[in-house]
């Protein structure tokens, strides 16, 4: 089975990304930043939507699935890119393209890569949900689509789904996580 593990950071009204849908500096912490890339460093794959795979460099050369409604099933960008449309192919098809054999993904967004591998059969193994203090972006992109007009949060989402927190740990006196386990 594959390991499915989410990192996402979002601010005190859920959101990941400021209104242009950029993430804004207000949502950067140095300790969540280095949780964030160990997590990274673990992963056989990153998964991304094309938005961030166009705006976030890729220093290290990690391998990276980036989902994309752009084209009908996949395509093999290079040797560590593949860029998928869960559309027309399925999650196993497109890991197939990578040179080796996948056994984990870093999944870091955004909102419809986050809503598909909620709602997918699998779902996360790991749903690491970081929260920065006193940091608020309005009009911004909200965690998950199913929170936009509502009062629900991640954590109200990830437990109707069947999800349980794990240990709350502070990085710092301005962010914390929690890493959310599907329930057996």
């Amino acid at each position: 089975m594959i390991k499915i593990e989410a990192y996402a950071v979002i601010c005190e009204n859920n959101c990941i990304a400021d209104a242009t849908g950029k993430m804004p500096a207000e949502l950067k912490n140095e300790a969540e930043w280095a949780f964030f890339q160990q997590g990274l460093d673990r992963a056989d794959v990153s998964v991304l939507g094309r938005k961030s795979q166009e705006i976030t460099p890729n220093p290290k050369n990690r391998q990276r699935l980036v989902l994309s409604r752009r084209i009908k099933s996949t395509e093999q960008k290079d040797t560590r890119t593949v860029v998928w449309n869960p559309e027309g192919a399925t999650l196993a098809l497109a890991l197939e393209l990578f040179a080796k054999p996948v056994s984990s993904l870093a999944i870091t967004g955004g909102q419809a890569v986050f809503d598909y591998f909620l709602a997918h059969k699998s779902g996360y193994t790991q749903f690491h949900l970081s929260r920065l203090k006193n940091v608020y972006l309005e009009g911004g992109t909200k965690l998950f689509s199913a929170l936009n007009g509502t009062a629900d949060t991640p954590e109200s989402l990830l437990k109707s789904a069947g999800y349980t927190p794990g240990a709350y740990r502070d990085f710092d006196e301005h962010a914390s996580v929690v890493s959310w386990h599907k329930a057996l």
